[in-house]
């Protein structure tokens, strides 16, 4: 079992980064001000963004793999998951966070995107099945 630690990585790091811009970019365009308090409906487009994000991260960053996909999606996701989680807590913003989300929405969210990570690794895994029976 040979993990790529650099994809793994990179991967983790790319998800967080199209996160911020299409979900960050994609509010302040619309004009919501996710400061005072993220709504249900914000919620669930945040939770849609994580997952799908994720998951298109994951099938492109694991072209070129031969195995271990879902594996190598589970650490994508766990990966974005920490560095969210890090920046959150570093910049001393947890608590506002846990406030304007609601903690099991932010765990739900949080937990979405990783979700989203293993089903591209799944996807993917049957690409490449399907491609070995042809």
């Amino acid at each position: 079992m040979k993990i790529r630690w650099l994809r793994v990585l990179l991967g983790g790091f790319l998800i967080e980064v199209v996160l911020a811009v299409v979900l960050i970019g994609g509010f302040a365009l619309a004009g919501v001000d996710l400061a005072n308090g993220v709504s249900t409906t914000s919620a669930v487009i945040i939770g849609v963004g994580c997952f799908l994000g994720a998951f298109i991260v994951v099938t492109v960053m694991e072209r070129g793999l031969t195995s271990q996909f879902v594996l190598h999606g589970v650490l994508m996701g766990v990966v974005a998951t920490l560095l969210y989680v890090g920046l959150v807590a570093g910049s001393g913003q947890m608590s506002v966070a846990l406030g304007s989300y609601g903690p099991v929405t932010f765990v739900v969210v949080n937990g979405v995107r990783i979700v989203g990570a293993v089903l591209g690794g799944v996807v993917r895994e049957r690409m490449g099945n399907v491609r070995a029976a042809i």
